[in-house]
């Protein structure tokens, strides 16, 4: 990264002023990725989804993305992750009962779906020590990925693929994105 000063000479012009002293640093970031394969992960038995979200620390603060396709499919299944997470009021507090989300592609034409996300982020006090966990297919997972990478410059994202493409894609990748200009994935983050 190079920084340059610049200032008014009079009359519009731009000149550039110099510095004799540079700040050089090289920066790395070290992420841990895990993927864990578990079945039934929201039967209130099953601690693999208790274990990771306590290895934060305190008790996990929770927001969960549901896939609509999904939720209609499964109609059980918001139920089912409000009991997970009653079940387990020591360690785990889900913030509110899952939010319904469009799947499919379509989820990822337009910003506003990242928006109300956000706004679920703010409005329950989610922060880079809560989790947004995310189930459903790859469009919903690249869209609340982005949400998750973008509120707070990070906050801790689960991914739990449902469909065979996003648990070969989205599912173990670590891209967030949502298509814009036409392009797919044009506005997206790592």
């Amino acid at each position: 990264c190079v920084c340059a000063c610049y200032r008014h000479g009079g009359f519009g012009k731009l000149e550039t002023i110099e510095f004799m002293d540079l700040i050089e640093r090289t920066i790395r970031v070290n992420w841990q990725h895990r993927v864990v394969f578990a079945d039934g992960i929201f039967d209130p038995g099953n601690k693999v989804l208790h274990d990771i979200l306590r290895g934060g620390g305190g008790p996990g603060r929770v927001l969960v993305v549901l896939d609509g396709d999904l939720a209609l499919a499964q109609p059980g299944l918001a139920g089912a992750i409000v009991n997970y997470f009653t079940a387990q009021p020591d360690a785990l507090t889900l913030v509110h009962p899952p939010m319904i989300c469009q799947g499919g592609e379509q989820i990822k034409a337009a910003w506003s779906s990242v928006a109300e996300i956000h706004a679920a982020i703010n409005r329950h006090h989610i922060d880079r020590h809560s989790y947004l966990i995310a189930v459903g297919g790859g469009a919903l997972l690249d869209m609340a990925g982005l949400a998750a990478a973008t509120a707070h410059r990070g906050v801790r994202h689960i991914r739990i693929p449902t469909t065979t493409l996003s648990q070969c894609d989205s599912g173990v990748g670590v891209k967030n994105g949502i298509n814009a200009f036409g392009k797919k994935n044009f506005i997206g983050t790592f």
